[in-house]
């Protein structure tokens, strides 16, 4: 009997084991997606603070970091031992890397780019470098600057300041950065003037006039916040923030007209952020390229 039964062929089923954690990997990075979003989502409706939306970042990569180390777990098990359930493992891999992908671009840009919270041109260079942050901005979640911050070229245009302002006005309402306050002339000598006036009545009103007697008209016939009379000099500061979080920016330009040439410079400084990853110069070198464009047909040139 043995020996009959030895010389047929034995049949059966191949049990192959399945992953038990199969899924998990794919919960865990589609949950820090969902929660990534989530958390961007809340910051820019104004319903989290700064520090809120910095820890959900951080549990966010935490869950994406572990999600990763759980996939790639599974799918070495899948390939040495057979094991099933490697379709679930391997689109927990995929949706783990796309969680973990914000995290490495920052911390790209944070290698390639200075540690500091601000950018200027080189106009502005001895100015930025030793004026202090803003007295709004609040204390910094990220890293506090340990670098000199980004210097752009500025611009030098052959022409008259006012042509180069119109230019301007019309590069801020395409960026739809949000202008406060503009000075027109030299601003030392406006100040000058607001002190006269302001001793000559006997009181402080704490307004600086602008340098001309066209004000009023001016005054009641802008538009936008920006008409203002020809000068050779002009100050704007206005808000810029980033396109994801939202994040405030305080920008100066600066205009000077030298005999037929005009000088363009910005400092850009991050309110709530220590650390800005390059986006303070990025604003000032997408403001210039468009400026550039808006003076299409006019000699530029670097003023550095």
């Amino acid at each position: 009997m043995n020996s009959i039964y030895g010389r047929l062929p034995v049949s059966g089923h191949y049990l192959q084991k399945r992953l038990r954690f199969a899924g998990l990997a794919r919960g865990l990075a589609a949950f820090a997606i969902a929660l990534m979003v989530a958390a961007v989502v809340f910051y820019r409706l104004g319903w989290i603070v700064p520090q809120a939306l910095i820890g959900l970042l951080l549990l966010v990569g935490g869950l994406a970091a572990l999600a990763l180390v759980v996939a790639c777990y599974g799918l070495l098990r899948v390939w040495f031992a057979g094991v099933r359930g490697g379709h679930k493992v391997f689109a927990g891999f995929v949706l783990s890397l796309i969680a973990l992908s914000p995290f490495a671009t920052g911390a790209y840009l944070a290698r390639v780019n200075p540690q500091a919270n601000a950018a200027y041109t080189d106009g502005f260079a001895p100015e930025a470098t030793a004026a202090p942050a803003p007295a709004t901005a609040p204390a910094s979640a990220f890293a506090a600057p340990t670098e000199m911050p980004s210097v752009v070229p500025g611009r030098r245009y052959l022409a008259d300041a006012p042509r180069v302002y119109q230019a301007a006005r019309t590069v801020l309402a395409d960026h739809g950065w949000t202008v406060g306050e503009v000075i027109v002339g030299d601003p030392a000598l406006a100040g000058a003037e607001a002190e006269r006036q302001s001793d000559d009545l006997g009181v402080s009103t704490g307004a600086v006039p602008l340098p001309t007697p066209r004000a009023g008209i001016d005054a009641m016939v802008a538009d936008d916040g920006l008409d203002r009379p020809d000068s050779d000099q002009y100050r704007v500061a206005a808000v810029a923030r980033d396109r994801l979080f939202a994040l405030p920016s305080d920008v100066t330009i600066r205009l000077v007209q030298e005999g037929g040439e005009t000088f363009v410079d910005l400092r850009a400084v991050s309110r709530a952020t220590g650390l800005d990853l390059g986006q303070n110069r990025r604003f000032i070198e997408a403001f210039l390229a468009d400026l550039d464009l808006a003076m299409s047909g006019l000699e530029t040139i670097d003023a550095g």
